[in-house]
């Protein structure tokens, strides 16, 4: 018998591919290449951090249970979109384990795919129970969302002007992957009428992401070099080559995430607690790295 969080799971599941095939004519054959695309993608699942967030949030904050799945789905099928066009700008060939949208179905295809998925994020929200409360939903998606691109196009940048420093690094990683991370947490608390509370919640996924994002780096420091990636170790060996990057990118790191575990744990009514799990997670994932 599946517990609670399960169906809830299923039930983001389901509602990201119906808004991504709504109004799809499955026997046209760009249509189709693009279902096919989009549930390829979305099969391999990922940890949906961003589901979870909202999902979580939302029971904490008296939500009901079908508005929560509404804001998981469209916070996960951002997040989603953002990876296949991530994947396309950066010539990254796998994706979770298997070749990326973009190699198993061409760059054309790919762009399309991560196109939709931002498009039926919007479209998850449409039926949303209090329709009094969509046009600050909306504001906030498009915030984060244009925050992400801007990260992005300044990452891109930085082939051309490398980044120097690590003020800058966390600004753009602070575009690239916090803003997703805050978004399910604000869509919550915005649709149960405690909006006062987003500049806390964005300064916990600031911190968040960036201690997430540097532990990542930590990781593929090789591979990122090779693929001229921006990775804080490299940022950190090439502005002071005398220091242990490494060990300064984990202090800052668990420096980040304690920040992060702070803010978040003073959220009402334990809308926080998974931040604040998440956060001890990877702490302890730094030591035994």
């Amino acid at each position: 018998m599946r517990t609670l969080a399960e169906v809830a799971d299923l039930e983001v599941e389901r509602r990201m591919l119906a808004a991504a095939e709504a109004g799809a004519r499955p026997g046209t054959a760009m249509d189709a290449a693009c279902i096919a695309a989009v549930r390829y993608h979305l099969a391999e699942g990922g940890q949906r951090v961003r589901s979870r967030l909202a999902l979580h949030a939302g029971d904490a904050l008296g939500l009901t249970s079908s508005d929560a799945v509404r804001l998981a789905a469209a916070s996960e099928l951002l997040h989603n979109a953002s990876l296949v066009h991530d994947d396309v700008q950066d010539q990254e060939q796998m994706r979770r384990g298997r070749p990326a949208v973009w190699v198993a179905f061409g760059k054309d295809v790919a762009i399309c795919v991560g196109d939709l998925l931002l498009s039926a994020a919007y479209g998850c929200l449409v039926d949303f129970s209090r329709p009094e409360v969509l046009p600050d939903l909306l504001r906030c998606v498009h915030e984060r969302t244009a925050q992400v691109i801007r990260g992005q196009c300044a990452e891109l940048a930085g082939r051309d002007r490398p980044v120097t420093s690590l003020a800058s690094y966390e600004q753009i990683v602070a575009g690239k992957s916090s803003a997703l991370l805050s978004l399910p947490l604000e869509l919550a608390f915005i649709a149960a009428g405690q909006e006062v509370w987003c500049s806390r919640i964005w300064e916990a996924a600031r911190a968040f992401g960036v201690g997430y994002q540097m532990i990542d780096d930590l990781d593929d420091v090789a591979s990122d070099a090779e693929n001229q990636t921006l990775n804080v170790v490299l940022v950190l060996e090439a502005s002071c080559p005398a220091d242990d990057a490494r060990s300064v990118v984990r202090r800052q790191a668990r420096s980040h995430l304690e920040n992060a575990s702070a803010l978040a744990s003073a959220l009402p009514g334990g809308a926080g607690s998974l931040v604040v799990e998440y956060c001890s997670r990877l702490v302890l994932r730094l030591h035994r790295d």
